[in-house]
C-alpha cells in the first residue's frame, strides 16, 4: 500500500524547498524593488502592476511544474511495483516478494495463470476490449485470493500470478482457488496453469518462474492435446454419418502419411497434424450436396463446388480448437507441385510441406484401393503413375519416399519365399 503524501509536500515536489528558494528569492527582491520604487513615484503605476502580475505568473508557473513532476514521480513511484493496466503488482514485486517468502522460511505457493487467446481477443475486438478482460480477471483473481492471504500480480502481457501462503491449506486448494476464479471471469479464454512451492521446490525467484513455467507449458499442452483429440472426434462422427463408405480408405491414406512423415523425419507434432488432416481431408465434402458427388457428369459449376472442398474443409476445421495447422493442410492438399492446382495455385515449397505428403498419400490410396466403379491397380504400377506426375503434381522427394516405403514392406514377403 503506498501512504498518500501530505499536501504541502505534494505542491513543493520532489525536491522539497529547495526547488523554490530560487523562484522565492527572486519574487521577493523584485517586489520590495517595485514597492520601493512605486513609494518613491520613481515609476508609472501601470509599470508596477504589470511587472508584479509578470512575478505572480512566473510564480504560479513555478508551482504548476512543481507539482505536474511531483504527480510524475508519483505515477513512476507506483509503475515500479503495480501495473498500470490491471493496477496488481507487477514482476519486479513479485520478485521481491518471493525472495522475502523464501528467506522467511514459511512455505507459499506460487501460481502461474495463461490466459490464452487474449492476443486473438485483442485483434478481434480492439485493445480497450482486451484491458477490460484482464481488470475483469484481475478482480477475480484478487477477490479468490485475499481471503486464503494472498496476492495477485500481473507478470506479462497475458500472464497473471499469486503468491499464496501455504498454511493448513492443501496445494489443491490454493491453485483451484486461483483457477477458480479465472474461469468465472474468463469463459472466452483458455487458461493454462503451473504452481511451485516456496521455498520447497524454489528458494529464488529465476527458479520459481522456471519451474512453475515448465509445469504450465506441460498443462497447455495435455489441453490442448485433450481439445485437439475431442475436436477431431466430433468431426470424424459427422463425416462418417454421411459418408460412411470412405471410413476405410481415410485410414489407409491416415497409415500411409503417418510412414512417410516418419521416414521424412518430421517432428511429432508435424506428424499428428498430418495424421488428423489425412482423417480429415474429406471433410469439405459435408458442403458438396449429394446429388452433386453422385453424379457421373459434372458441368463447370458442379466442378467448381467439387473443387471447392479444400477450402470448405479448412474452414470447418480451422473453428475446432486446436486444429489451426491441420485446417492449413487441408487447404493445400490439392495444389500442385507446379503450382497448377487448387484453391490458391501455391507451387513449390509454397505448398506445406504436410499438404504435399497427404497429396502423393490420397492419389496413391485412390489408385491401390478398390473403388465404386474401377479396380484397384497394383502398388508398382500406382508408383509409375506418381513419377510420370512427379515434379508437375507431385513432390519428386515424397514420391521417391513412398518408393522406399514400398520397398521395405516387400522386402519381408520376398525374404520369407
Amino acid at each position: 500500500m503506498h501512504r498518500l503524501r501530505p499536501a504541502w509536500k505534494a505542491v513543493l515536489g520532489p525536491s522539497g524547498w529547495r526547488s523554490l528558494v530560487g523562484p522565492l528569492t527572486f519574487a521577493v527582491l523584485s517586489i520590495a524593488l517595485l514597492v520601493y520604487d512605486h513609494l518613491n513615484q520613481r515609476v508609472p503605476a501601470l509599470v508596477f502592476w504589470l511587472t508584479l502580475g509578470l512575478i505572480v505568473t512566473v510564480f504560479l508557473r513555478m508551482l504548476e511544474t512543481n507539482r505536474r513532476q511531483s504527480r510524475e514521480l508519483d505515477q513512476q513511484r507506483r509503475d515500479a511495483v503495480n501495473d498500470r493496466v490491471t493496477g496488481l503488482r507487477n514482476r519486479a514485486s513479485l520478485e521481491a516478494d518471493i525472495a522475502a517468502a523464501a528467506a522467511a522460511g514459511a512455505s507459499w505457493v506460487l501460481v502461474l495463470l495463461e490466459l490464452e487467446g487474449l492476443e486473438a481477443h485483442n485483434d478481434r475486438l480492439g485493445y480497450e476490449a482486451g484491458d477490460a478482460v484482464l481488470r475483469k480477471a484481475a478482480r477475480g483473481l484478487t477477490e479468490a485470493v485475499l481471503p486464503l492471504g494472498g496476492i495477485a500480480y500481473r507478470i506479462a502481457a497475458g500472464r497473471l500470478a499469486v503468491l499464496v501462503p501455504v498454511g493448513d491449506r492443501q496445494l489443491g486448494e490454493i491453485v483451484l482457488a486461483a483457477t477458480g476464479a479465472q474461469g468465472q471471469e474468463m469463459d472466452a479464454l483458455s487458461r493454462s496453469y503451473g504452481e511451485v512451492t516456496i521455498p520447497a521446490e524454489a528458494t529464488d525467484a529465476e527458479l520459481a518462474f522456471q519451474i512453475a513455467g515448465r509445469r504450465l507449458s506441460a498443462h497447455r499442452q495435455r489441453r490442448q492435446r485433450s481439445a485437439r483429440r475431442q475436436a477431431h472426434a466430433v468431426l470424424m462422427a459427422a463425416l462418417d454419418a454421411r459418408r460412411p463408405e470412405l471410413r476405410g480408405q481415410l485410414r489407409v491414406v491416415a497409415y500411409r502419411a503417418i510412414s512417410l512423415a516418419r521416414r521424412l523425419r518430421l517432428d511429432r507434432e508435424e506428424i499428428d497434424d498430418i495424421a488428423l488432416a489425412s482423417e480429415l481431408q474429406k471433410i469439405g465434402l459435408l458442403a458438396v450436396p449429394d446429388a452433386v458427388l453422385e453424379k457421373d457428369r459434372l458441368d463447370e459449376a458442379e466442378r467448381a463446388m467439387v473443387r471447392s472442398h479444400t477450402a470448405a474443409g479448412a474452414r470447418i476445421v480451422g473453428a475446432a480448437p486446436g486444429l489451426a495447422g491441420v485446417a492449413r493442410l487441408l487447404r493445400s492438399s490439392a495444389e500442385h507441385f507446379d503450382g497448377s492446382g487448387y484453391p490458391d495455385g501455391l507451387s513449390g515449397e509454397d505448398v506445406p510441406l504436410g499438404a504435399r505428403l497427404i497429396a502423393v498419400a490420397v492419389a496413391f490410396a485412390a489408385m491401390t484401393e478398390r473403388q465404386a466403379h474401377r479396380e484397384p491397380i497394383a502398388p508398382d504400377e500406382a508408383l509409375n503413375e506418381l513419377r510420370r506426375h512427379s515434379g508437375t503434381q507431385f513432390d519428386p522427394h515424397i514420391v521417391e519416399a513412398l518408393a522406399e516405403d514400398l520397398a521395405e514392406e516387400a522386402r519381408p514377403a520376398s525374404v520369407s519365399t
